[in-house]
């Protein structure tokens, strides 16, 4: 599937910009801890900062971005390839399941079932691509999926999704995954397939971090994260509503 690979400069330079706005994010969380009695909310905050770091080097990469909606109560942004019609999106490997994409894995949960989530609806931009018939499936067996139910219009559903597959060639999701030092040690591409609702791994771009490394100062401010196994509300929502606002540069 190496039709579907991002440019290596433009892989490079996406990477750059989540390592970059997690360390953005780090420095905010301990500047919140030094001047707040309470900070911890703002765990919940990591993922506006890696995309408005990329949204600050689309005018470089000639990308555009949109504010979109995961569903009731979160925002999140949309990136696209201009002349290649590419919508792509950044999502934590912690809650990323290339097995089942549309359901957000939450460890030793039980599952909840609905017909469909914003990711799920996404992919049918795909729908006419050509996937590979080698997708070797990872097994998770200590994390279970989880799709939480909130009740959306079908025809809005419907609405944007006729407009999406109009606007847009192809649907990729990027991940990055941060390890027990809590540093970004991993950043995957994916194309997710709309008929088997697997992720089909493109590209393996860890090879281009650089700068990742955390001094124990940082770890020790961001270790509750996990220690409390706070839960990112971003990951439960579902719909693909998007705002009225133009693209931007």
């Amino acid at each position: 599937m190496e039709q579907y690979k991002f440019d290596t400069g433009i892989s490079k330079t996406i990477v750059q910009a989540i390592v970059e706005g997690y360390r953005d994010y780090i420095e905010h969380r301990m500047d919140r801890h030094n001047k707040m009695k309470i900070s911890s909310a703002f765990a919940w905050t990591k993922g506006n900062f890696i995309e408005s770091k990329i949204a600050d080097i689309c005018s470089d990469l000639n990308f555009s971005y949109k504010k979109a909606k995961a569903g009731l109560t979160w925002d999140y942004l949309q990136f696209i390839q201009g002349d290649t019609k590419k919508l792509f999106l950044i999502k934590n490997a912690a809650y990323f399941n290339e097995n089942s994409f549309s359901q957000a894995i939450l460890p030793n949960k039980g599952n909840n079932k609905i017909r469909r989530t914003y990711l799920h609806e996404l992919s049918k931009i795909n729908k006419k691509l050509e996937f590979s018939t080698n997708h070797q499936q990872v097994e998770n067996p200590s994390r279970q999926s989880i799709q939480l139910s909130f009740k959306i219009s079908e025809d809005l559903v419907q609405d944007d999704l006729n407009h999406f597959q109009e606007l847009y060639n192809e649907f990729h999701i990027l991940t990055y995954e941060i390890d027990d030092a809590f540093q970004i040690s991993k950043i995957m591409h994916y194309l997710p397939n709309p008929g088997d609702n697997i992720a089909y791994r493109i590209d393996n771009l860890s090879k281009y971090i650089s700068g990742a490394e955390l001094t124990d100062n940082e770890k020790e401010i961001i270790a509750p994260d996990t220690n409390n196994n706070l839960i990112d509300p971003a990951e439960y929502d579902i719909g693909i509503f998007q705002d009225d606002q133009e693209e931007k540069n």
